[in-house]
C-alpha cells in the first residue's frame, strides 16, 4: 500500500525497446526519489528490452496493447484506468503517448500533465503540429532535451515559451571497473589486435543515423591508416543493406558488427574515437553523452542538438551532415594525433560532469514535479 505522503507519478510511452528515448525514461524512473514518489510505467502498445530491465529492478510496468488513438472507446477506457489509479502527475514521452496519454488524462481529471520531447521531429505533418499545440495548452510543462528542441516546439509547433523548459539528457556515466586485462580480453573476443585503433559508433541501424555515409568515409581512412577497425554497435532494419554496402566498398573485413550490447561502456573503453554521422535530426544524443563520459573524442555532424554537446574543436569535431569527405578528413586528422585525442577526451569528460550527468537530469525533473504539485 502506498504511503499517503508519496505522489503517484505515471510515465507513459508507446514502447520500451532499446533507444535513446527509452533509456532516458528508464534513467529517470530508476533515479527518482522513492521516498517522495511512487512511480509507474505504462507501455501503451508493447514492452521491450528496457521494459524487462525495469521489471527486474522492481518498477511497476504494464503493457496495455493499444496501437491506435483513433478509437474514442480506447481513450475513455484509458481515462478510466487513470482515474482509478489516482495519479498526481502523468509524464508522457513521444508523440503517440503524448497524444493518447494526455487526452485520456484530461478526461480522467485532477492529474498534472508533463510532456517530454526528445528530438526535433521535422517529419511531423501539419496535423501532428496542431495536435501538439492544442495539447500544450493543457500541459503544465513541455520538457525539451535541448535548446534546439525547445526552438523546434516553439517555432514549428507554436507552443508558448512559458510552457517549455529545457532539461538536458543525462547518463549515469558509471565506467565499469575493467582492468587492462578485461579490455584486452574484450578486444580479443571481437577480433581486434592489440595495436589496432578502434573507431566506434553506437546507434540504431536506421536511415537518420548515417551509417551509409560512415562506410563511405571509412574507406579512405583505412587506406591511410591500415591498423584501423570500425566497431558498429546497434541493430535495426538497415543491417542487411549496410553489411552488403560494406562488402561492396571492400571494407567489410575491418568492420565489426557488435549488435545490441548492454555493456556499451566497456566497448567505449576499448575504443579510440567515437563517431555519430546523423543526417537530419538529433535532440541531444545520449550516445554522444556516453562517449564524453567515457573520455572519448567525438566526431559528429553539426546538427543543432549536437552542437550543444560537442565544443568544436575542444572536445571533438563537427562536420556537415551527409558529407563523407569531410567526415573522413575529420576522422583521419584525429587518428593521426594521439595527444590531441586525449586532450579532447578529457575536455569532453569535464563537460559531461558539469552538464550531462543523470543526477543533474533527475533532480531537475523532480524539481518540475515539486513545482507543478505545489501550484497545480
Amino acid at each position: 500500500m502506498m504511503e499517503r505522503n508519496k505522489k503517484k507519478i505515471l510515465h507513459m510511452v508507446e514502447a520500451l525497446d532499446t533507444g535513446g528515448l527509452e533509456r532516458i525514461l528508464a534513467t529517470i524512473v530508476l533515479g527518482l526519489d522513492r521516498n517522495q514518489f511512487d512511480v509507474r510505467v505504462w507501455c501503451l502498445a508493447r514492452g521491450g528490452q528496457i521494459a524487462d530491465e525495469l521489471l527486474q529492478h522492481g518498477v511497476a510496468v504494464e503493457v496495455l496493447g493499444i496501437s491506435s488513438y483513433h478509437h474514442p472507446a480506447r481513450i475513455f477506457a484509458l481515462a478510466r484506468l487513470m482515474w482509478k489509479e489516482g495519479f498526481h502527475v502523468v509524464h508522457t514521452h513521444g508523440y503517440f503517448a503524448g497524444t493518447l496519454g494526455r487526452l485520456a488524462a484530461l478526461l480522467s481529471g485532477s492529474c498534472v500533465l508533463i510532456h517530454h520531447v526528445h528530438s526535433t521531429y521535422h517529419e511531423y505533418h501539419r496535423r501532428h503540429r496542431c495536435i501538439e499545440k492544442i495539447l500544450s495548452c493543457f500541459t503544465y510543462r513541455v520538457v525539451c532535451v535541448s535548446e534546439a528542441v525547445r526552438d523546434f516546439v516553439m517555432t514549428r509547433e507554436g507552443i508558448r515559451r512559458e510552457k517549455t523548459c529545457v532539461v538536458p539528457n543525462g547518463s549515469p556515466g558509471d565506467l565499469p571497473a575493467d582492468t587492462q586485462a578485461d579490455i584486452g580480453m574484450e578486444r580479443q573476443f571481437l577480433g581486434i589486435g592489440n595495436q589496432e585503433q578502434v573507431i566506434v559508433t553506437v546507434a540504431s541501424l536506421t536511415p537518420n543515423k548515417g551509417h551509409g555515409i560512415l562506410l563511405d568515409a571509412i574507406g579512405p581512412v583505412m587506406e591511410k591508416t591500415p591498423d584501423v577497425r570500425l566497431l558498429i554497435v546497434g541493430d535495426g532494419p538497415l543491417r542487411e543493406k549496410l553489411t552488403e554496402k560494406a562488402r561492396a566498398l571492400g571494407v567489410s573485413p575491418r568492420v565489426i558488427w557488435a549488435g545490441l550490447r548492454k555493456d556499451v561502456f566497456r566497448l567505449l573503453r576499448l575504443s579510440d574515437l567515437f563517431v555519430l554521422p546523423s543526417l537530419y535530426r538529433e535532440g541531444l544524443s545520449l550516445a554522444v553523452i556516453e562517449a564524453m563520459a567515457a573520455g572519448l573524442p567525438v566526431v559528429c555532424t553539426n546538427l543543432s542538438g549536437m552542437s550543444e554537446l560537442v565544443r568544436h574543436p575542444e572536445s571533438g569535431l563537427l562536420v556537415p551532415p551527409g558529407d563523407a569527405a569531410e567526415l573522413s578528413g575529420a576522422i583521419s586528422s584525429l587518428l593521426g594525433d594521439r595527444s590531441r585525442r586525449k586532450q579532447m577526451g578529457r575536455n569532453g569528460r569535464e563537460i559531461y560532469e558539469r552538464n550531462f550527468t543523470s543526477e543533474r537530469m533527475i533532480r531537475r525533473i523532480e524539481g518540475i514535479y515539486d513545482q507543478c504539485l505545489r501550484t497545480g
